[in-house]
């Protein structure tokens, strides 16, 4: 099984608290403020057999039941929680993102005219569902953050806990979600995710 990384990555080292505190992406304009580096997870779009669809997180630490997913038609799927600064009422969220968003944000990070996603706002664009592409990033001038939401922002930090939203699902939750035994599946690998630590200019 190839490595996979969980935690906080480069924009460039990919393979995107409490319910008030995730940002929902309305279909239209949504304008942010990126606030650091993303921190990059796996999940499974899941069938329970009542026939309702969950995700759930990779359950990197077992991957006999990764495997079992995928076997399943249940593929693994990157996603990344980045910070982000809602300037609809201008509270810190955290915005889980897919490729699409992701791919958007680190071509800005890439391009020399741009550089530091956390120097500019970014609206997120999201079309009507069923349009392809669903999502588009586009940049707005480059304008610093009045120093008013460092304080904030900090209050935002020690309050939410990204570790906790992105650990890998345990062996028993998943095979309660899926109605399957603990016994069929085989939880001795003792492969786990690496952490890679890549600088990043914060503004």
């Amino acid at each position: 099984m190839t490595s996979m990384v969980f935690g906080e990555v480069d924009w460039n080292a990919a393979d995107s608290g409490t319910k008030s505190d995730f940002m929902r992406l309305e279909e239209g304009e949504n304008t942010v403020r990126v606030m650091g580096n993303p921190v990059q997870f796996y999940i499974h779009w899941v069938v329970t057999p009542d026939g309702s669809r969950r995700k759930v997180n990779s359950p990197v630490d077992h991957p006999e039941l990764v495997r079992r997913l995928e076997d399943s038609g249940f593929r693994r799927q990157p996603r990344w929680l980045i910070k982000v600064l809602d300037r609809t009422d201008d509270e810190f969220r955290i915005l889980e993102v897919g490729p699409q968003i992701y791919n958007g944000v680190k071509a800005l990070y890439n391009n020399s005219r741009w550089g530091k996603v956390t120097a500019y706002d970014l609206t997120v664009s999201k079309g009507p569902k069923g349009s392809q592409p669903l999502y588009s990033v586009t940049p707005n001038p480059k304008e610093p953050l009045s120093s008013d939401f460092k304080a904030r922002f900090v209050d935002f930090n020690d309050r939410v806990n990204v570790e906790k939203l992105i650990s890998p699902s345990s062996s028993t939750e998943v095979c309660e979600v899926m109605s399957w035994s603990v016994d069929e599946v085989s939880a001795t690998s003792t492969d786990t995710a690496t952490d890679e630590d890549f600088d990043f200019d914060f503004e």
